[in-house]
């Protein structure tokens, strides 16, 4: 005993519990070695949308089969998520690894642990974004090696898009991605942009390119999709917050875009209304 008194709050019976995250929920899967996609996506996200992040062990070198190997602890990390509580939405935060994996395995592995709520990977966010946008031809620009450019390219192109270009830089340590300055990006991004492309993607959560996507597409005068940025709008339309402001390109800009072609039909709702908690 220590001869403190510890005492019973006498209003407890009548405390007005109400939602932390009226909004909606959302559960982010973030490799081990990704510093960059918690700090970016909780500063884009609305205050009254909640963000649970776990980590997913992965090791550098970023290879294919690095990724590929992550694939196992998929479930058990996204089940380390509000285990007791609801999820909104579920997030596979890496756009190489969804696109080495497969962007409907991810899914699935997601959907085991939190089949109430939605899915989504970079990959899925930002293809939804470029037809939302109209853009067919995307030039690509990654930090990655050559193999994964490879299933970059082979991804979209199964998706539907005649993917006129990818440009990598070529680093293999996850750490290194972060690093780069924002600065160099604006300047890689004008080189990656072919004349042919009618968009470019920008694909890897850890990039720090969020502060210069108006930047980009004035300089190369056409739409600019990013992997963090594609995500935030997805998620915004799938729980029905407004993501929409200015300084993050044409997708997230407040003024009515141009009409854009219908997205194909998909057994995933477009909306998530958010129901008791």
């Amino acid at each position: 005993m220590t001869g403190v008194a510890i005492d019973a709050y006498p209003g407890r019976a009548s405390i007005p519990y109400e939602d932390a995250s009226p909004d909606g929920t959302v559960g982010l899967l973030a490799l081990a070695t990704d510093a960059t996609i918690e700090d970016t996506l909780r500063s884009l996200l609305p205050p009254g949308v909640g963000l649970c992040t776990t980590r997913l062990a992965n090791t550098d070198p970023i290879t294919a089969a690095s990724l590929r190997a992550t694939e196992d602890r998929i479930t058990d990390a996204a089940r380390a998520l509000l285990p007791d509580g609801r999820l909104d939405a579920l997030v596979y935060g890496c756009t190489a690894g969804a696109a080495a994996i497969g962007h409907p395995e991810v899914v699935r592995l997601l959907r085991a642990a939190h089949p109430a709520a939605q899915c989504l990977t970079p990959v899925s966010a930002a293809a939804a974004a470029m037809r939302h946008l109209g853009i067919r031809r995307p030039s690509v620009l990654t930090p990655n090696v050559r193999e994964l450019n490879e299933a970059m390219a082979g991804h979209f192109g199964a998706a539907g898009f005649q993917v006129s270009n990818v440009v990598g830089l070529e680093i293999a340590q996850d750490a290194h991605i972060a690093r780069v300055p924002p600065r160099t990006l604006v300047e890689a991004a004008r080189h990656a942009c072919a004349p042919q492309a009618d968009g470019l993607l920008i694909c890897c959560t850890s990039l720090r390119v969020t502060p210069v996507i108006d930047q980009i597409e004035a300089l190369v005068g056409r739409p600019v999709v990013t992997s963090n940025q594609a995500v935030l709008w997805d998620l915004a339309r799938r729980l029905g917050f407004s993501a929409g402001r200015t300084g993050l390109g044409r997708l997230l800009n407040p003024a009515p875009a141009h009409p854009a072609p219908p997205e194909p039909r998909t057994t995933m709702p477009a909306t998530h209304p958010k129901g008791p908690r």
